[in-house]
């Protein structure tokens, strides 16, 4: 019994500290690491270092890891993917949800540093630096796992096979958790060297952006879920409020063009790029591929609700704008708008390829075209660039959008939103994983929908607030400005009713700024709006049936008896759709765990 005790909490840390599995013995001989080893390695200054950068490339990930999963919510993307809209589908549970999301290896490598820290040879100013670095990168893992699970155990120290009392111990509070990170986030922003360790590492800067990000998180989580041991979001939020503050007091700028965020070969020098992934084009494991996964394999695409969240140009939504000219086409519906839809949601055009798809020609159509000399002047005729026609692997595609159910070959999207926003002509764009375009992690534009959001859940937005934040985010986008005193009740005949009508118009921004990055889903969770995901989206509207093919079309279920009618979105949602559930707010422990640990405390409704 002593053995199998032994064997069992040697299990058990496996899964704690290492999210490995124990299927032999093996695993008792590596454990714990030896001393020696650890008092070699940390040292130095540049001993830690260079650990350091093992944790800047284990976590701080921009493109590897498809940054549009997040957003496969709210019924505004349809996913390609089964796996994308499990949660939308509510198809989770205790025992097929991966034993690895809850795993904690990567804190445990942050607490070996941190452990090793204080008898090191470096001066308490260095040593106070490093702890900054830890504490940061220690938030920033944990901020992924509260996220998920809400209370969590606090591991402050290594853990080893002989801390029985931590390793079958219960959860510590999400308010334990939450403001330990907090603390640790705001000593980082004390302590750590302002130019932290050269260009594009963790700094003072870095820090407060994370701070916008999870004060946000916990402080409207808190505000729309109850409060955690009855502490409110409060704090939370001001934390928020007053880290973006100190980024925008610096006028750190927005770059020029929004499409030049995502498409860059280098965000080297860009002020308001706080933090960045570097990618390496025609390098092995350097570089990504969302490019040609985009024109590929179509994971992911709008729906016609998306399209539908994006600004006219007049700065009003589409029910009540003078510029919106409607949904009869799709150049109608595109016409006048947010122009970050078209750098998200590629504009129909249509032109006339060679046999070989090698040479294109426009059309005798004027308006389809319309969107091919709008994105040549917005991208200035680079040919790098989103130009229109678009191309895979040196093929011009003939025609967007190109309905699986239209009579033509080619490319072609389930709903007729074909999100293109990772797409550019870059070289390695069509060659696998060796695309070199850098992934921003942190940058002002979200910083400012942050703030705008943050302060108005505290009472104090106002004009002057939406100038500095929201307003410079639609400078950039080509919409007129939010003017505060003019949004009542009736701005926006779809809004949500329980939201008030500044804060939907918040929100609006937000998802327009940052669609496509992963918010989304989040988002969703932290207003405690789950219940959208149980609309049925639609894609763009059918209004000549004998366009389509009829069995095709058949296969991609529409809305309605009569015309017109709109396609379907969402492939994979079976049928019948059980819903939202309100367990889904926090993701079930997995049942290897709660097996290991029969004192963990599983999340509400799972069982």
């Amino acid at each position: 019994i002593l053995m199998k005790k032994i064997y069992l909490s040697a299990c058990l840390a496996a899964f704690l500290i290492g999210g490995t599995s124990c299927l032999n013995d093996e695993f008792l001989d590596k454990y714990p690491i030896d001393k020696e080893t650890e008092n070699t390695v940390f040292t130095t200054y540049d001993n830690f270092k260079m650990y350091a950068w093992g944790l800047y490339n284990k976590t701080l990930i921009a493109y590897q890891n498809y940054p549009q999963a997040g957003d496969v919510s709210d019924m505004l993307f349809d996913s390609n993917d089964a796996r994308g809209i499990a949660w939308a589908n509510n198809r989770m549970s205790a025992s097929n949800v991966s034993a690895d999301t809850w795993t904690f290896e990567f804190i445990r490598r942050v607490n070996l540093m941190l452990d090793n820290i204080e008898n090191s040879q470096m001066t308490e100013k260095e040593k106070a630096h490093w702890r900054g670095v830890g504490y940061f990168f220690r938030a920033h893992e944990y901020f992924k796992l509260l996220q998920k699970f809400g209370d969590l155990p606090w591991l402050e120290h290594l853990v080893g096979t002989g801390d029985v009392d931590v390793l079958y111990a219960k959860q510590d509070s999400r308010e334990v958790v939450a403001n330990h990170m907090l603390e640790n986030l705001l000593y980082a922003e004390e302590h750590i060297n302002e130019k932290g360790d050269g260009d594009n590492t963790v700094n003072p800067n870095v820090v407060r952006a994370f701070i916008s990000r999870f004060g946000l998180y916990e402080g409207t989580w808190r505000k729309y879920h109850g409060s955690v041991d009855n502490v409110d979001g409060t704090k939370y939020l001001e934390a928020s409020v007053k880290a973006s503050q100190k980024l925008i007091d610096q006028n750190l700028g927005l770059m020029a063009d929004y499409d030049d965020v995502f498409n860059s070969s280098s965000l080297k020098g860009q002020s308001s790029i706080l933090l960045y992934r570097e990618y390496l084009e025609n390098e092995s494991g350097k570089g990504h591929d969302l490019t040609q996964r985009t024109t590929g394999e179509r994971l992911y695409e709008g729906s016609k609700k998306l399209v539908e969240q994006y600004l006219c140009a007049d700065g009003r939504p589409i029910s009540t704008s003078t510029v919106y000219d409607g949904d009869n086409t799709v150049y109608d519906e595109f016409r006048n708008r947010d122009l970050r839809l078209y750098y998200t949601i590629c504009p129909p055009y249509k032109v006339t390829v060679s046999t070989d798809l090698s040479h294109w020609e426009y059309t005798d159509n004027a308006v389809e075209r319309e969107y091919m000399d709008l994105m040549g002047k917005l991208s200035k005729n680079n040919p790098e660039r989103k130009m229109l026609p678009l191309s895979k692997k040196a093929s011009y595609i003939a025609n967007i959008p190109n309905l699986t159910a239209v009579k033509v070959s080619g490319v072609d999207t389930q709903t007729g939103y074909f999100m293109y926003k990772y797409y550019n002509a870059l070289p390695g764009a069509d060659k696998g994983e060796v695309q070199g375009t850098d992934g921003p992690i942190f940058r002002m534009g979200e910083v400012l929908i942050n703030h705008a959001e943050a302060m108005f859940e505290l009472g104090r937005f106002d004009q002057s607030v939406a100038d500095a934040t929201v307003n410079k985010l639609r400078a950039r986008a080509g919409v007129a400005a939010m003017e505060v005193n003019n949004i009542g009740a009736d701005f926006d005949k779809f809004r949500d009713s329980d939201v008030a009508p500044v804060l939907w118009e918040i929100r609006r921004e937000r998802c327009s700024e940052l669609m496509g990055s992963g918010f989304r889903f989040d988002d969703i969770k932290r207003w405690k709006k789950g219940n959208y995901l149980n609309e049925q989206p639609v894609g763009v509207k059918i209004n000549n049936i004998e366009d389509y093919n009829s069995e095709a079309l058949a296969k991609s279920l529409y809305k309605g008896s009569e015309m017109p009618r709109y396609v379907n979105c969402v492939t994979y949602i079976e049928k019948p759709n059980p819903g939202w559930e309100d367990k889904c707010y926090l993701y079930p422990i997995p049942l290897k765990q709660t097996l290991l640990n029969e004192n963990l405390v599983q999340n509400p409704g799972w069982k």
